[in-house]
């Protein structure tokens, strides 16, 4: 079992300053138009806010004539033009929207990565990109801090919660899923024994990690990021139990997270690893190499690793950082 438990205080405190620095004026999107030949990005809405932390900070220690790295939110006015000389395209909204995009994109290079918190899906033309894991995530469901769900469900509980359909709705309660082309809709549905045939009509759907949707109603549960639910108030995240599996379904990996809502104890949550998918044939090219490898920048500088860890997420194993692993 995975755990963050260690981490060391003054890494913490490093990483806030690290932030600071990297988000400076920082807003959603790139400032403007990316130039030609920088490395752009579009996908998930787990690591939309991470990605651009690290970008801001990798474009200001490479100045200009360097390729800087731009990252479009999951969200947003729609459409957008990822970079100059590109066509526009609807705004991708999610993991496997971003890597749909990217696929439609061939090799013109208008999109260069595409954000994913799920690994390589059962598409076949998937095989042709590299899912170049560089953090960790836990997932896990969502409530109300006053809430008539419990703090700790199995994962079998969780299976028929999800797979049931009207009329036969669990009683006082109200699940919510991610919209379709998110990567926490894929991961989440598998590790719970789910498909997409066999989601029940009784989750409703709402955008991923939207607490609104949980927040002060107490029936209501979603699945979210530790990550992206840290912080933020009359939102509770829980333990789950994976000892207790729907049939046929096999044990997860499970990560132990601190939580943020002050809860005496870890919490046990299903983990998952955080990827930039490009395309085989950019693997070995430098330009993308030097910032997505295992020597590149976010595997190796110290600030970038400060930021990850700020943010809540967990570094990747040093022998899986910058390949594609799962």
């Amino acid at each position: 079992m995975r755990s963050i438990l260690s981490k060391a205080a003054v890494t913490l405190g490093a990483a806030v300053a690290v932030v600071s620095l990297a988000a400076g004026n920082a807003v959603a999107d790139p400032g403007s138009t990316p130039l030609r030949g920088d490395i752009v990005g579009v996908g998930s809405d787990t690591t939309q806010d991470l990605t651009q932390a690290l970008g801001d900070l990798y474009n200001s220690e490479h100045q200009r004539p360097a390729d800087w790295v731009a990252s479009w939110h999951a969200t947003g006015s729609s459409p957008i033009t990822p970079k100059d000389g590109a066509p526009s395209i609807t705004r991708p909204n999610g993991s496997s929207a971003g890597i749909n995009a990217l696929i439609a994109d061939g090799d013109a290079h208008n999109l260069d990565f595409a954000r994913s918190s799920r690994y390589r899906g059962s598409n076949p033309v998937e095989a042709n990109y590299s899912f170049l894991q560089f953090a960790r995530d836990g997932l896990t469901y969502a409530t109300a801090t006053t809430t008539n769900v419990p703090s700790t469900t199995t994962t079998a509980d969780l299976h028929d919660i999800y797979s049931r359909s009207t009329p036969n709705c669990v009683p006082l309660l109200k699940p919510y899923v991610p919209q379709l082309g998110s990567g926490t809709r894929q991961f989440f549905l598998a590790s719970i024994g789910l498909t997409e045939n066999t989601l029940g009509n009784c989750a409703a759907v709402s955008q991923e990690h939207d607490a609104s949707v949980v927040v002060g109603d107490p029936n209501a549960i979603a699945p979210f990021s530790v990550a992206r639910g840290w912080g933020v108030t009359g939102l509770k995240l829980n333990d789950i139990d994976d000892s207790v599996l729907p049939p046929g379904k096999t044990p997860n990996t499970m990560a132990e997270d601190t939580p943020p809502n002050g809860a005496l104890s870890p919490i046990r949550v299903y983990d998952r690893g955080l990827y930039h998918v490009i395309r085989n044939s950019d693997v070995s090219n430098p330009k993308f190499d030097n910032v997505f490898g295992p020597g590149g920048w976010i595997c190796t500088d110290a600030d970038a690793q400060a930021v990850i860890a700020a943010q809540h997420f967990r570094a990747a194993d040093s022998l899986d950082c910058g390949t594609d692993t799962p």
